[in-house]
């Protein structure tokens, strides 16, 4: 049984975690495999984390950083003065390209198996996911000046939810039997289609 420091046991896990998902995908992590590549018994893993759940939210929480990171600088590269349409496209365009390269961790962000969480989530990862999409909200705000708060953010998350779902039949290629398109343009077309209809509606 290693007898590393708890703080020093409990990153050995997410280090070791995170190279079994990146290397083998979602269905390598199980109890057994990641004790042993830590070098722990699988009480002892249980002891620093409750479930295999709580593993992926923190895995989750660390690739939403490093997203976050990846999106501000897309951000930046833009002219203050681009359209908004260029800025959407760029973040949409810097969010695929992250998916693509670390697709693994990717899928276990967007997995949907029912977790076995009885709690909410966390508010460390909420408040990850808040600052992406207030990242989002002040893309789109030029084209709904006059929005409230909360139009604002469903307009952003509304937006986020449709590029991710692109990106999601992308990476995993559920969508190439569906259209032999460049995902690129298909990338461009739904972002023009969804900046177009905000400004429309305003």
């Amino acid at each position: 049984m290693s007898r590393q420091p708890r703080a020093e046991l409990a990153k050995a896990v997410l280090h070791e975690a995170r190279k079994l998902v990146a290397d083998h995908g979602l269905s390598a992590l199980t109890a057994r495999t990641l004790a042993q590549a830590v070098g722990c018994s699988v009480g002892t893993l249980y002891n620093l984390y409750p479930n295999l759940d709580t593993v992926r939210l923190h895995l989750n929480a660390e690739l939403l950083d490093r997203l976050q990171v990846v999106m501000a600088a897309a951000d930046e590269a833009v002219a203050a003065d681009a359209a908004v349409e260029t800025r959407l496209l760029a973040l949409a365009k810097a969010y695929l390209s992250f998916a693509r390269s670390n697709l693994n961790l990717f899928q276990t962000l967007i997995d949907n198996r029912p977790p076995v969480l009885t709690e909410p989530l966390p508010d460390w990862l909420l408040e990850r996911i808040v600052r992406l999409r207030r990242g989002i909200e002040m893309a789109v705000a030029p084209l709904i000046p006059n929005a409230s708060p909360d139009r604002l953010e469903r307009a952003a998350a509304t937006t986020w939810a449709a590029v991710n779902g692109l990106v999601e039949g992308i990476v995993s290629g559920n969508l190439a039997p569906v259209s032999s398109a460049d995902p690129e343009l298909m990338m461009a077309e739904l972002v023009e289609t969804l900046a177009a209809g905000l400004r429309v509606r305003g």
